[in-house]
């Protein structure tokens, strides 16, 4: 009860937030939905990425030089092949909300999905069972309506600093991102065809995010374990 009603007040107050402050993520540019981008090469391997957070393209203003662009240009060096990588995000967009707009024909050829959520919630103190629970059924419908030896990678939850807020506030996100990081390591032990990809990079405020530069540096940590995949699959074939 407790937990739900901190949630309840943590929620109004981040929104109050995003919508209000200056520092906030919601006033930096970010692209629009588009088509894939692709990075050529031979044998072209189709990649969702999924998401809220990092994969929105806060500070720029396409996804060819967002997160989806970065990825796929950082798969296709390690892999020697081309990479086409659909972007499916929203500024706060949930599990539930991801798994309705994604229809089964998405999926269709799909060779890795990348998921990456659960920023929002840890800022508002979603409780973490519920958090895993719901991301876990989103795995599962992945899984279910894909190929059957697509890979689903889960990206670690990596939160924003938020130094401006009270160091207390701090320690409960630092908390809460434990505790959703445990869920992760629960859904993949229990799936043979997900992965968790411990993403780790530095923990900045939401508005030091540097463009292009960030996104290359992400794409460039999370991307050897969905290379290794693609790879090892392809030798498989």
């Amino acid at each position: 009860m407790f937990a739900s009603l901190g949630h309840v007040v943590m929620k109004f107050f981040m929104l109050t937030w995003v919508y209000t402050s200056p520092h906030s993520w919601r006033g930096l540019p970010k692209p629009e939905a588009g088509p894939p981008v692709l990075a050529d090469g031979p044998h072209v391997q189709k990649v969702m990425l999924c998401g809220s957070g990092i994969v929105v393209g806060y500070g720029v203003a396409s996804h060819e030089l967002a997160l989806g662009g970065s990825l796929a240009r950082s798969l296709a060096a390690l892999t020697g092949q081309g990479i086409e990588v659909a972007t499916v995000t929203g500024a706060r967009l949930t599990t539930r909300e991801a798994q309705a707009k994604i229809a089964v024909s998405d999926l269709a050829d799909v060779k890795a999905v990348v998921l990456s959520f659960g920023v929002f919630e840890a800022l508002t103190f979603t409780p973490a069972r519920t958090w895993g629970r719901d991301l876990a059924r989103l795995a599962d419908f992945l899984l279910e309506n894909s190929a059957p030896d697509v890979g689903v990678f889960i990206l670690g939850c990596v939160p924003p600093k938020m130094s401006r807020f009270p160091a207390s506030y701090q320690r409960r996100i630092q908390t809460m991102t434990e505790r959703y990081n445990t869920e992760i390591e629960r859904l993949v032990a229990h799936r043979e065809q997900a992965h968790y990809v411990h993403f780790s990079p530095p923990i900045e405020d939401p508005e030091a995010i540097d463009g292009r530069q960030s996104y290359r540096a992400w794409a460039d940590s999370m991307a050897p374990d969905i290379a290794e995949f693609i790879l090892s699959d392809s030798v498989s074939e």
